[in-house]
């Protein structure tokens, strides 16, 4: 069969032009449930491809409401004064409406993160989703918006190129792809590691050195830096590249994937057959076979998500796997001609599928940001409440709405932003507030006694910031007396 194929070159000659929206996020921390977690600063840098001095478009930090409770480890590891958070003259509401404002008219940009596609950009949409705006921003299909994850991209060149950049290894000789060591190892300096601008200045120049070093990594990933392109590179090409870096192990792991298939009951997750193995082991296989080693360790079938800013290489690029491009060539024509075979792997999908506990609508708005799309109606209330500054319209507005998860956040700006808000919907954001952070119950967010119980977690996991930690205890103390009040 007969497919497209691409190469860095011609990705380069597309996007050369194109300008770079660096970003990164300092949060109030890493909880298990990372819907909760909201930003205490941000930074967003814009550049372009020549790297010249980035403008800054936000270098903020912000106020938080009471119910958004940060983590004594995060404002130790940040270096983020809670106290001095209160008189900052932006609140979150106001920070996350000025990223947003930059980010929906700059989609013709690429986006560059570190960790960005497990971290910054889904504590983002959470954080859009609480204050009425677009949760899916970042990833309208109709704009075309790219992002590249400088920590794919890491990865990737650790894979593939592993002597054109410098990798940090630790005393067991594991590598280490943390962004400050990344930039200490190939000699830039991090600045302020932690704070918000420092970081996004060293993304972009680690962007930079790897464009410079690694151009068959950078423009692939521009390349495959969104989810149609993703699915539209391994529709159209025989079979590509892909190199990870394993968490736990930290072991480079190269594939030579060719696509099967788009996992029926969750399509973000792309099933693909790594062409390192011979596929004459595999065809005849039954459905039960193949659902007992999918995405399993060891196994050919393993899955990428479409949505997670995967680097693909082009597939001229497999002899960097030890596999010549005519026996790739060959191996992936056995799967792609054999359409029994990709069919029993549909129906594997599908055994895994029934074999999951089934997906329960959670309690709270906050977490239910999956439960169903937001419909036309409400995206257009939505809009106009955000663009509204008349507390009778805004209230007017609410009336309108039918999606109740949205109802809640419009009433907690309007209690916690609104300086004319009735004194009835002021009082229930207050019993809101007190509710939700003086409970002893096992609930997704921080309440203030996990927040104390961080605080005793700073000293056992890390070196503590005496001043960071002193002004900490005293904000969760003013946090609980305005509660009780």
């Amino acid at each position: 069969m007969t497919m497209k194929e691409f190469t860095w070159e011609n990705s380069k000659d597309e996007f050369e032009s194109k300008n770079l929206i660096g970003l990164d996020l300092e949060t109030t921390g890493l909880n298990r449930n990372i819907e909760y977690e909201r930003p205490t600063s941000a930074a967003i840098l814009e550049t372009n491809l020549n790297f010249e001095s980035p403008d800054i478009i936000v270098d903020d930090k912000c106020r938080l409401p009471y119910h958004v409770l940060p983590d004594a480890g995060a404002l130790n590891v940040t270096n983020i004064n809670p106290l001095e958070l209160m008189d900052e003259p932006l609140s979150l509401f106001d920070l996350i409406q000025k990223i947003a404002h930059y980010l929906e008219r700059s989609y013709e940009k690429a986006l560059v993160t570190y960790n960005g596609a497990t971290y910054d950009l889904i504590i983002l949409r959470h954080s859009f989703f609480a204050h009425l705006y677009d949760p899916y921003l970042l990833v309208k299909a109709a704009e075309d918006r790219l992002h590249i994850d400088i920590y794919s991209l890491a990865q990737t060149i650790f894979c593939f190129f592993p002597t054109r950049i410098a990798f940090h290894k630790g005393p067991d000789g594991r590598v280490i792809l943390k962004q400050e060591l990344m930039a200490t190892t190939n000699g830039i300096d991090p600045g302020d590691a932690h704070a918000a601008v420092d970081d996004v200045k060293t993304l972009l120049k680690l962007a930079k050195l790897m464009e410079e070093k690694v151009p068959e990594v950078f423009y692939s990933a521009l390349a495959s830096g969104n989810k149609k392109r993703v699915i539209e590179l391994l529709s159209k090409n025989l079979f590509l590249n892909y190199g990870e870096v394993k968490y736990k192990e930290r072991i480079a792991v190269k594939r030579t994937p060719t696509f099967i298939c788009q996992d029926p009951s969750y399509a973000n997750n792309l099933v693909l057959f790594d062409l390192s193995f011979d596929p004459e082991d595999y065809l005849y296989m039954t459905p039960e076979e193949i659902a007992s080693i999918l995405n399993k360790k060891g196994s050919p079938f393993f899955n990428i998500k479409a949505n997670g800013s995967p680097v693909l290489l082009p597939g001229n690029l497999c002899e960097l796997n030890d596999l010549s491009f005519e026996e790739a060539n060959l191996r992936a024509n056995k799967i792609q001609e054999n359409i029994g075979f990709k069919e029993s792997v549909v129906i594997a999908c599908d055994i895994n599928a029934k074999k999951r506990t089934p997906w329960e609508k959670p309690d709270y708005s906050e977490s239910q940001i999956y439960s169903k799309f937001i419909d036309s109606h409400d995206k257009l209330l939505s809009k106009a409440f955000l663009g509204s500054e008349s507390t009778d319209d805004r209230v007017n507005i609410i009336h309108q709405m039918n999606d109740g998860r949205l109802i809640d956040f419009a009433k907690r700006l309007l209690a916690s932003e609104d300086e004319n808000c009735d004194p009835v919907t002021q009082m229930n954001y207050q019993e809101f507030e007190a509710t939700r952070l003086l409970s002893d119950d096992d609930v997704p967010w921080r309440t203030l006694n996990d927040a104390r119980k961080s605080v005793e977690n700073v000293a056992k996991r890390m070196t503590v910031n005496e001043t960071i930690m002193s002004a900490t205890k005293k904000y969760y103390d003013i946090v609980e007396k305005e509660l009780r009040r």
